[in-house]
C-alpha cells in the first residue's frame, strides 16, 4: 500500500532541525519536527550527497574493510581512479558502498553503482539503492547523486 505523501514517517534529524531552511523568515509558522515520505527520501539523498562529497584524509587502501568513525567521515579522493580499469572501478564502488553503509543508518543494504564517470573533472554520477528504514517504514529506494571536488559548480549547472 503506498504511503500518503504528507503522512508522518520519521522524525527530523538533529542537524536538519538546527539548519534554517528559510532564513528570510524570522519564525517558522510550523516547526519542522517530522518528515513525510518524500521529505525523508530527500533528506537521505542530501545526506548521502554531503557524505560522498566530503573527502576523508585517509588513502583508499586504508579505508576498505576498516571500521569507520567521525574522524574519517567522507569518501576517498577520486583522482586515483582509472575508469578504464575494471578492478579500480570495483574498488571505488566497494569503498563508496561501505561509506554509505557506515554513515547513513537510515539506508539499509545500500548499493552504489557508477552511472557515469567524467575523468577530466573527477565527477561521478552515482545511483544509490537500498532499503529506507525508519520507525515502521521499510521501503526500497533508488536515487542519483553527483560526487565531485567541484560539486557546487555542477549543482548550479544541472
Amino acid at each position: 500500500m503506498p504511503l500518503p505523501s504528507r503522512q508522518h514517517v520519521a522524525a527530523v534529524p538533529l542537524f536538519e532541525r538546527l539548519s534554517d531552511r528559510k532564513p528570510e523568515q524570522p519564525r517558522e509558522p510550523v516547526p519542522l519536527r517530522t518528515l513525510s515520505y518524500p521529505e525523508l527520501v530527500r533528506s537521505v539523498r542530501e545526506e548521502v550527497s554531503r557524505l560522498l562529497n566530503t573527502r576523508t584524509g585517509l588513502p583508499s587502501h586504508e579505508l576498505l574493510g576498516r571500521e569507520r568513525s567521525v574522524i574519517d567521515y567522507g569518501a576517498t579522493d577520486l583522482l586515483w581512479v582509472n575508469p578504464f580499469d575494471p578492478q579500480s572501478m570495483r574498488h571505488l564502488t566497494s569503498l563508496l558502498t561501505q561509506t554509505v553503509e557506515q554513515f547513513e543508518p537510515r539506508l539499509h543494504h545500500p548499493r552504489v553503482t557508477i552511472v557515469q564517470f567524467v575523468q577530466t573533472e573527477s565527477r561521478l554520477i552515482l545511483n544509490i539503492t537500498g532499503t529506507l528504514v525508519m520507525e515502521q517504514l521499510r521501503e526500497p529506494v533508488s536515487f542519483r547523486v553527483t560526487a565531485s571536488p567541484r560539486l557546487l559548480e555542477h549543482q548550479r549547472d544541472e
